[in-house]
């Protein structure tokens, strides 16, 4: 049954993650991830990928400002929490290579024991999505 303990943990967890990549410290967030986390973001674009372990993670993240100029930003709207599962709606903006990036994005998380285990990013427009990150 789920508490509601773990719930505003998991929580706590997703928006510590959002807040330290708004304020550009992604070293912050790093021990909240299991060394061997997932995280997969679907499609054929420059950032598509299933990148796995904190190693592989944490370049993956250090590449979005890299690939948009430093302009990619990701304002948290909400979270929805269980015992082991978490949902950031967020708005993801940038621009890169003269295109423009504005949506809704969801990340699924898995979390177990205080650690994300796997995240899945599901953009709300997959067309403009791939449009952005295509080379």
């Amino acid at each position: 049954m789920p508490t509601a303990d773990a719930r505003a943990a998991n929580e706590a967890i997703v928006r510590r993650i959002f807040d330290a990549f708004a304020r550009k410290q992604g070293f912050a967030f790093r021990d909240l991830f299991a060394a061997d986390a997932v995280w997969t973001v679907p499609g054929d674009g420059a950032m598509a990928g299933v990148y796995r372990g904190r190693e592989e993670i944490f370049r993956f993240l250090a590449r979005l400002p890299k690939e948009t100029d430093g302009t990619y930003a990701s304002h948290l709207v909400d979270v929805l929490a269980s015992d082991s599962r978490a949902a950031a709606l967020y708005r993801a903006s940038g621009e890169r290579l003269g295109r423009r990036l504005d949506l809704d994005q969801v990340l699924l998380f898995r979390l177990e024991d205080g650690l994300v285990r796997e995240v899945l990013a599901l953009p709300s427009d997959p067309g403009a999505f791939e449009g952005f990150w295509a080379d």
